[in-house]
Parts: structure tokens; sequence; C-alpha cells
């Protein structure tokens, strides 16, 4: 029984919530996974000035891939996890990778258009900077949709409508081929260069094709996203 000075104590013990441990997991994996995949790029870097080969566009692709590999594995962790952050951060961690395209593009045309007519230069920038344009539009619109209704996102993730997770894997799957693509385009443009046109990609312009069709089919799934997000937020 309590003495006379006892007083009831107001405090109340937080319960610690059940998936924090797989949480913390999972946030520990994806930090992991990114520190490899950052060691490697340094490797990478630090052999490229050893051997005075900086500015090849071979090492820009080659850094390319591996910063939008190090974007894809966030990308999977988080969504297993059910991280909204991380989810965004893996965006910006492809668009971080398909700028570096364009950086290797401008290196290849400097290199290559040297006494080329303006109407030869314009083919080939629009053959060259398109692809990767076409790929940077969606990945921005996706950064954009999930930067504005990042708090609410977080605060309700767990009570978001099926449709959301539809939309935002099918826009992410085709962002993925967009992302194949690319690489396997700036390839043969490489040999094509490098070659000096004498090995050419037939399916240059294919690729070109696709990825305006995957950028146009990604934007809309991108908006029936955003208008699933808005309406999710307005109604509750």
């Amino acid at each position: 029984m309590p003495g006379p000075g006892y007083r009831k104590s107001n405090l109340k013990t937080k319960s610690i919530p059940k998936n924090s441990s797989t949480d913390l997991e999972a946030r520990t994996i994806q930090a992991a996974e990114v520190f490899n995949a950052k060691q490697k790029a340094t490797k990478i870097m630090k052999k490229m000035k050893k051997g005075g080969t900086w500015m090849k566009v071979e090492n820009w692709l080659m850094i390319a891939k591996l910063v939008t590999i190090v974007g894809v594995i966030i990308f999977v962790i988080s969504t297993t996890s059910g991280q909204i952050d991380g989810e965004l951060v893996a965006y910006y961690w492809m668009a971080i990778g398909v700028v570096t395209t364009l950086v290797m593009t401008t290196v290849m045309l400097a290199r290559t258009s040297k006494g080329e007519t303006f109407f030869s230069l314009i083919t080939k920038m629009a053959g060259l900077y398109l692809p990767s344009i076409a790929t940077l539009i969606p990945i921005a619109v996706m950064i954009y949709i999930f930067q504005t209704v990042r708090s609410e996102l977080v605060k309700d993730a767990s009570h978001l409508p099926p449709q959301f997770y539809t939309f935002h894997y099918l826009t992410f799957f085709f962002l993925f081929l967009q992302l194949i693509m690319l690489y396997q385009f700036f390839g043969g443009e490489i040999k094509a260069i490098l070659s000096k046109g004498k090995i050419s990609d037939p399916n240059k312009w294919a690729y070109v094709s696709a990825f305006i069709f995957f950028s146009i089919v990604t934007l809309g799934s991108a908006a029936e996203l955003y208008v699933i997000i808005t309406r999710f937020i307005t109604d509750g």
C-alpha cells in the first residue's frame, strides 16, 4: 500500500513500434549497399585519374551506370521497408546518373564535331541528347510529385490506396526500362565513335523512338499517380 507521500506518476511508458527493428535493419542494409557502391565508384575514379583517362567517354558511362544502380538498390530496399524518403532519394540518384550521361554526351560532341556543318551538328545533338532528356523528364516529375506531397505520404503511408502502389511501381518499371535502353544506346554510340563511324548501331533510331514512347507512357502514369495522391489527401 502506498505511503502518505506517494504521488501517482503521470508519465506513460511509450511503446516501441513493432516494426522499428525491421525499419532499422532495412536502413542498415540500405546504408551498407550505398557505401559499397560509393567505394566501387571511388576506386574506379582513382584508377581513371592514375591512368590519365579521366575524360574518356567509357568512364563517364561506367560512372553513370554505377550511380543508377545505387538508385535502383535504394528504391528496392526503401519499397520493401516502406520508406517514402528512401524512394525519393532513389529518384535523385537515378537523376544524377542520367545527368552524368548528359556530361558524357557533351564530351562526345566536343571530340567528334570539329569541322561539321551547323545542320549536321544539330542532327547529332538531337540524336544524342534526346534519349537522356526523355529519361530525365519523368524522373524529374516523380521527384516533384514526391517532394510536393512528401509530408502527407509519410504521415499516412499505411492508409494509401492500392492504386497508388500500382501506378507507382508501373512508373518505376517504365523508368527502369528506359534506363536499360539508355545505356545500351550509349554503348552502341561509343563503339561507333571509337571506330570513327565504321561500326554503326542499326538500332539507334529505334532506341530514340522507344525513349519518346516510354517517356510519354511514364509521364501519363506519373500524372495518374499524382491525381490519386491529391484525391487521397483531399478526400482523406
